[in-house]
């Protein structure tokens, strides 16, 4: 074992009482009776299914406060990985995780919450039964404060079986300042509905990942104002794509990035990204202009039946790359490879595990750059 793996694990044996007191103690599940900071933002890309010694590379992972690479994702079990943000501890914020590779695995996000200072995000990966399986994955973490500048809201739907109520406080942002609220249709299972007031513009971006210990996973079904809100419409499934009630996040913006963080390059920023693929037959096209933020030129190219590659715009180097599937098609898309720094393929599978053609969403976000 190299020094640097052996003070990683002597730094996890060094805090080991503390740590398992608090994960037993509090199980990571967020609640909104504690404070909401610190603030911040982080991302990281797993490039392989093999996390036993912690280590991602610089160019895959970003962290608002510290400019070195701090983020590290550790292997717990079977498909489950502890992602560690150091100094962004806080029971607060929330998370959007996508599965990435060749396979039809997916990934949610099993719990968050302070682990001594680091913030510990729990990532639960599947096979296509519901199965753990051993997966690549791209995880990015927020938490925000204040209002006004780029239009965005997230919440966790923490009460699934609820017929109506407004999210945790800590767990649920407006940039209006607006209370956000979550509903419940009485049937089927698993359709919901959140609107997040003063926010209701037509375009922005939509991305939503099922949370629990579960195998539910869940879709952006469409989104649209609502009078004066940005009303989202969500479904979400078991391992065999029939209706279930879950637990889940979801992140609206529009004109930005879910970090709510200047954009690159006019001035200092994030490069940023997003699009919405809605022609899943065409050969190739650009896609629609009003569900589109980006620096440059985008496309969309059609590789084969499920399969696309994606120009995403201009970016200074790799950074997190999101992908939720849309509308009712019962089908999960996740990134299956990334190309270069601006283009990522994405694949699209059914229940059954194969491949199969599908609207998705697609959001991109750097590290931050001086512009």
């Amino acid at each position: 074992m190299s020094a640097r793996s052996a003070s990683r694990w002597l730094r996890r044996l060094a805090g080991a009482a503390t740590a398992v007191t608090a994960v037993v103690a509090s199980a990571l599940l967020p609640t909104a009776a504690y404070a909401a900071g610190p603030y911040g933002a982080a991302f990281v890309t797993l490039d392989s299914t093999d996390a036993s010694m912690c280590l991602v590379p610089a160019e895959r992972q970003y962290h608002s406060v510290r400019w070195e690479p701090v983020n590290e994702v550790c292997a717990e079990d079977t498909g489950l990985y502890g992602v560690y943000l150091p100094e962004l501890g806080a029971r607060a914020g929330t998370v959007q995780v996508t599965a990435y590779g060749t396979d039809s695995a997916y990934c949610k996000v099993q719990s968050w919450g302070p682990v001594g200072t680091a913030q510990k995000v729990l990532v639960k990966c599947l096979d296509r039964t519901g199965a753990p399986i051993d997966s690549q994955f791209t995880l990015s973490y927020f938490n925000k404060t204040g209002m006004g500048g780029t239009p965005m809201a997230y919440v966790f739907a923490s009460q699934p079986t609820a017929a109506s109520y407004t999210p945790p406080a800590n767990y649920s942002y407006n940039s209006t300042g607006g209370i956000n609220k979550i509903t419940k249709a009485a049937a089927p299972a698993g359709v919901y509905t959140v609107d997040a007031p003063s926010l209701g513009a037509a375009g922005g971006h939509v991305q939503v990942t099922a949370y629990g210990t579960g195998t539910e996973w869940c879709t952006a079904w469409n989104w649209a104002p609502a009078g004066t809100a940005q009303r989202i419409h969500v479904r979400c499934y078991n391992a065999g794509g029939q209706p279930a009630d879950t637990k889940f996040t979801l992140s609206y913006v529009k004109n930005g990035n879910f970090f709510g963080s200047s954009v690159c390059c006019n001035s200092d920023g994030h490069p940023t990204s997003y699009l919405y693929a809605n022609q899943p037959t065409a050969a190739s096209y650009e896609p629609s202009a009003g569900y589109r933020f980006l620096s440059g030129t985008s496309r969309i190219d059609r590789l084969s039946a499920g399969r696309y590659k994606v120009n995403y715009g201009w970016a200074a180097q790799g950074g997190a790359v999101n992908v939720t599937s849309i509308g009712g098609n019962n089908a999960r898309c996740k990134v299956e490879a990334y190309v270069s720094d601006e283009i990522a393929n994405v694949v699209c599978h059914n229940p059954a595990g194969a491949t199969v053609d599908a609207p998705f969403l697609l959001h991109h976000v750097g590290p931050f750059v001086v512009g």
